[in-house]
């Protein structure tokens, strides 16, 4: 029946849907304010559940905390010991304050600091980038160094097997191959795959209260394992081959033991302690301390992943060169070829697995806090203080240090103005973008180059060596190319919004 014919009509379609609604709005405004007081879990939230507070409906006075001179006992409403203190607030009205000088002091000083210095600098909080976990990592590594060995090998000793009147049917010459070589370069290259998958064990066995001992006597038996076969190993390949040899397999240990002393946890772990945070401190002394750990753990990451690209293509690749018997004739171009790409690829997978955007980030935000100072005059300017080490300085501030004139280059600056290491750890990470830029940049210049040498490589061996390497070169390439780019677009947005900041400062 249409409206016109019932007259209950327009009440139907008009007045109907508005009382729903209200009655809608009403529900879902008491069901919100049921939510809130539901979600408070504060013993004095649950007691008014009970005994309904006289005082919920009227707001409360501001609490004022400021430093009032000393008055008499008189005029401070103090009339016995113990009791408590009777102060006006801003409306004239007499009330009792809350003793609380340590929250006090803080926020009296926190003010202080922010209207006397810089304001403290915000970050924006970095998405969560999935990882490789350790053992993941460790699995990945050892059967790609493992594949880059058995590719070294096929260079030296394959057959042509497929041929008809060939004496062979392998493609390779297995029996010209030193065993206890092979065994000495599997042992090496699987270290610290053995030492992750061994820790992860031990986490899933054995409690919390007997770890650190179960992992110290876990390092201690893997290290000594490891040592024993190589030497077992390097007594028999003596036998075989002149003592000249036997240099070529401890030179990367020099180089370890300058890089690294004596110590054994670079040697069986990549990172074997935990990842670094930040602390966003206002205290100049310990921004400065901050900066110079993460400054100290970088230069040790940069060390691990150069030592360990090195001694995994050294090992792989090379260590079966210099053992060929000296009648074997090879392809000494494809062989080099394979010992710079091994090296490439496996600096690739070291630089993004110990310098990951998430890490690069906490570099980012001490970096923000320490700044950076610039040289603005080589004497000393009148009307200039000068540098405080207790105190932040502020863009455009000019100190005097050690006879030279300094200014401020950054909204916050804790830096110590002639430090070359805190300049340096400010231009680098002040955008760590361009850093992952650069790796992504050396990443693919070594897949174009694979790509170029691929289309033109003739020999069987050779094409399938760099058909294997690229794989895993695509799957870093993937991972550094996420990670630029997520940071690039993190730290365009906060450099848009510090220059807005600072013009509205202006």
């Amino acid at each position: 029946m249409s409206c016109t014919e019932n007259d209950s009509g327009p009440f139907v379609v008009f007045f109907l849907p508005a009382v729903v609604g209200c009655l809608t709005i009403l529900l879902a405004r008491r069901w919100a304010n049921t939510q809130v007081s539901s979600s408070s879990s504060t013993a004095i939230s649950r007691r008014r559940k009970i005994i309904k507070d006289p005082l919920i409906k009227r707001p409360l006075p501001p609490i004022a905390c400021k430093m009032v001179p000393p008055i008499s006992k008189k005029s401070s409403g103090v009339s016995k010991k113990g009791s408590v203190p009777v102060v006006d607030d801003d409306n004239g009205k007499r009330g009792r304050s809350v003793r609380a000088p340590t929250a006090c002091a803080a926020a009296a000083a926190f003010a202080e600091l922010k209207s006397d210095g810089p304001p403290p600098p915000k970050h924006i909080p970095f998405p969560n980038i999935p990882h490789d976990g350790v053992l993941l990592f460790e699995v990945m590594m050892f059967v790609f160094t493992l594949v880059a060995t058995g590719l070294q090998f096929l260079n030296l000793y394959r057959t042509a097997w497929w041929l008809p009147h060939s004496f062979t049917n392998q493609a390779m010459n297995f029996y010209l191959i030193d065993p206890h070589l092979v065994v000495f370069i599997v042992t090496l290259i699987s270290r610290r795959f053995v030492m992750a998958a061994t820790l992860s064990l031990i986490r899933t066995v054995v409690t919390a209260k007997l770890m650190p001992s179960t992992v110290a006597a876990a390092r201690m038996f893997i290290l000594g394992l490891v040592v024993g076969i190589l030497v077992w190993c390097a007594y028999f390949i003596l036998l075989k081959h002149p003592i000249v040899k036997l240099f070529y397999l401890c030179y990367p240990i020099v180089i370890y033991v300058v890089l690294f002393g004596f110590q054994s946890s670079p040697l069986l772990e990549l990172n074997s302690g935990p990842p670094p945070l930040h602390c966003c401190s206002h205290v100049p002394s310990d921004v400065r301390q901050e900066a110079d750990t993460l400054r100290e753990d970088f230069n040790l990451r940069i060390k691990k992943i150069l030592f360990n690209s090195v001694a995994g293509a050294y090992y792989s690749s090379f260590i079966p060169c210099c053992f060929a018997q000296s009648y074997l004739y090879y392809d000494v171009y494809g062989a080099s070829q394979q010992v710079v790409f091994v090296w490439g690829c496996l600096f690739g997978r070291y630089a993004h697995q110990l310098l990951p955007a998430t890490y690069c980030d906490v570099l980012h935000r001490s970096a923000i806090h320490l700044g950076s100072w610039r040289l603005h005059s080589t004497s000393i300017e009148p009307n200039v203080g000068l540098w405080i080490c207790s105190v932040l300085w502020s863009q455009g501030a000019l100190a005097s240090f050690q006879g030279r004139t300094y200014v401020a280059s950054a909204p916050t600056v804790a830096a110590q103005p002639n430090n070359s290491g805190h300049a340096r750890f400010y231009s680098v990470f002040i955008n760590p973008s361009t850093l992952l830029c650069l790796l992504l940049v050396l990443q693919l210049a070594f897949i174009v180059l694979e790509l170029c040498l691929l289309f033109s490589s003739l020999a069987w061996h050779n094409f399938m060596s760099i058909l294997i390497l690229l794989f895993i070169n695509y799957y870093t390439l993937f991972k550094m190319m996420r990670d630029y780019l997520v940071a690039w677009k993190v730290y365009k947005a906060e450099h848009m919004i510090q220059d807005k900041n600072a013009s509205h400062s202006n």
